[in-house]
C-alpha cells in the first residue's frame, strides 16, 4: 500500500519486513521450478519459517504482536528465538541450551572482538571454521581465538573440548529451527520432505543444508542475495487493499440479490482505493471472499466464491467448506453453515521483478575457488575449498564440503552434496546419491 494508506491503517504494516522476504522465497522457487517451499529465515536473533504452497505463501486472517491478537490478514510466519547470536548457556539441568537470549549487536558474538563474551552460535561456526576470516566482503574480521575463548569456557565444566562445544551448539540450534519447520508442516498433516527449503537472512543458508538433512526437504534453494531477500519480495508485491462487510446468515436461506447488492458495494470502495495508488484501471483485479463457520461454532474458514455466477457457487460453497474443514480439523459436522462476513479484494499488478536468465556453462566451478580451510563436521576436520559466489557461473557445480561466501551471507554444504548453479543463478543443494538417482 502507499504511504498515505499506510498511515491510515498502520496495523498492515505489522511483521511487514519477514512477509517480504516469504514473498520473496515464493517468487524465486517458483523461478527455480518449486512451487512447494519452506521460507527459511535466520537473522541474528531470531529465525521465521513459512509455507509456501502452488507458489503462494500461506496467509491467515489472525496474527499476534507478542502476547496480543490482532485480528487482521497476513503471511503466516512462526518465529523462534534461534539466531546467530543466540547465546549458549548451561542452566541449572546440566545440559547445554541455545537462546532465546541474544548477544544482539552490541556487543554481539565474541569473534566480533566488540567486548562480547558470551558463547553464541556465530561463534560455535567460527570455531568449526564454517565462517570466512572476515564477513561483509573483508570490513569485518572474525576473531577466531575469542571465539574459542568463549565456546571453550562454556565446554571446560562439562569435559567437552572446544570443538565438541560447538557441534553441540550448532545441532542444538538447528534442532530448535527444525522443530519450527515440523510446526509449520507435520502439524498441518504435510510431509517436510515434499518442500524444497528456500534459506535467506545473513545466517540461513549456513544451517539450511543441516535443516534439510533433519527433515529431507530438497533441494535447498539458496537465493543469489539472501541476506536482502526481502527487498526484492517487496518490489515483487502488488499493491492490496481489501473491504469487508459483516453478513450473519444461514448459508441455505440468503439471497443472492443480497450478496449481489453488498458486492457492488464493496466494489466501489476497493475501487476508490486502488484509483487513489494510482494503479490503472487495466491493472485492477478484484477477488471475492467468503467467511463461513458451522452454527455457533466461536472460528471460521475463508473461501473464495464467484460473485458473477452467484447461483452456481452459492451451491458448491457448502461441499467446499466441508472438504477444507475436513482438511484442516480432521472432521466434518452436521449443522447448517452460516456466513459471517463477506469481502472484496482489490489488486494493483505492478511490473514484474523477473532476474535475468543466465546460459547454462561448463559444471567446472574451480575459478570461483579463492582458498581451502579445514572445517568440522561430526567431529572430523575435512580440507573446504572456498568460493566466491559473484565469480560462480551458471552451470557450475561445487561438491561438498565447501563454503560459498559473499557479502550478505554465507553458504555451507555438507560433504556428500552437491550444488548446482542455476539459470536465475540460485544454488540448488541436492545429496550426491539423489543427483546420482536422476542422472541415471
Amino acid at each position: 500500500m502507499g504511504v498515505e494508506r499506510a498511515m491510515e491503517a498502520p496495523v498492515y504494516t505489522l511483521l511487514s519486513g519477514p512477509a517480504g522476504g516469504v514473498v520473496g522465497a515464493a517468487h524465486l522457487s517458483g523461478l527455480a521450478g518449486y512451487p512447494n517451499a519452506l521460507g527459511f529465515d535466520m537473522g541474528g536473533t531470531s529465525t521465521d519459517v513459512s509455507l509456501i504452497q502452488d507458489g503462494e505463501p500461506t496467509s491467515s486472517r489472525q496474527t499476534s504482536l507478542g502476547s496480543y491478537p490482532v485480528k487482521i490478514r497476513s503471511l503466516e510466519v512462526h518465529s523462534v528465538g534461534a539466531g546467530g547470536g543466540s547465546i549458549a548457556h548451561v542452566p541449572m539441568t546440566g545440559a547445554i541450551r541455545v537462546g532465546p537470549e541474544s548477544a544482539g549487536a552490541a556487543p554481539g558474538p565474541a569473534c566480533y572482538g566488540k567486548g562480547g563474551t558470551a558463547p553464541t552460535v556465530t561463534d560455535a561456526n567460527v570455531v568449526l571454521g564454517r565462517l570466512p576470516e572476515s564477513l561483509l566482503g573483508g570490513r569485518m574480521p572474525l576473531d577466531t581465538k575469542a571465539a574459542e575463548e568463549a565456546v571453550g569456557a562454556l565446554g571446560r565444566p562439562l569435559n567437552l573440548d572446544v570443538y565438541e562445544t560447538a557441534q553441540g551448539i550448532i545441532d542444538i540450534v538447528n534442532e530448535n529451527m527444525f522443530g519450527a519447520l515440523r510446526l509449520t508442516t507435520v502439524h498441518r498433516g504435510l510431509d517436510p520432505r515434499n518442500f524444497s527449503l528456500v534459506p535467506f537472512g545473513g545466517a540461513g543458508p549456513l544451517h539450511a543444508n543441516a535443516l534439510a538433512m533433519l527433515g529431507q526437504c530438497y533441494p535447498v534453494i539458496v537465493p543469489p542475495t539472501p541476506g536482502v531477500l526481502a527487498a526484492l519480495g517487496f518490489l515483487h508485491s502488488n499493491i492490496r487493499h481489501e473491504a469487508t462487510q459483516t453478513l450473519i446468515q444461514n448459508l441455505d436461506h440468503v439471497e443472492p440479490n443480497r450478496i449481489e447488492q453488498i458486492t457492488l458495494e464493496l466494489d466501489d470502495k476497493i475501487g476508490q482505493l486502488l484509483d487513489e495508488e494510482g494503479i490503472a484501471p487495466a491493472d485492477q483485479t478484484i477477488k471475492y471472499e467468503i467467511d463461513l463457520r458451522y452454527l455457533r461454532q466461536g472460528y471460521e474458514l475463508s473461501l473464495m466464491f464467484q460473485a458473477r455466477d452467484l447461483n452456481n457457487s452459492l451451491q458448491t460453497l457448502r461441499r467446499r467448506f466441508d472438504a477444507r474443514h475436513q482438511e484442516l480439523y480432521g472432521f466434518q459436522v452436521e449443522s447448517p453453515v452460516e456466513i459471517v462476513n463477506l469481502r472484496a479484494i482489490g489488486i494493483g499488478q505492478v511490473a514484474d521483478i523477473k532476474p535475468p536468465k543466465m546460459a547454462l556453462e561448463s559444471p567446472d566451478g574451480s575459478a570461483a575457488m579463492i582458498n581451502e580451510r579445514p572445517v568440522y563436521f561430526d567431529k572430523k576436520s575435512y580440507t573446504t575449498a572456498v568460493y566466491e559466489r559473484n565469480i560462480l557461473k551458471a552451470g557450475n557445480e561445487i561438491a561438498g564440503p565447501a563454503l560459498i561466501s559473499q557479502t550478505d551471507s554465507t553458504t555451507l554444504i555438507h560433504p556428500d552434496h552437491l550444488a548446482r548453479i542455476d539459470e536465475y543463478l540460485n544454488l540448488v543443494i541436492n545429496p550426491i546419491n539423489r543427483v546420482t538417482q536422476a542422472i541415471h
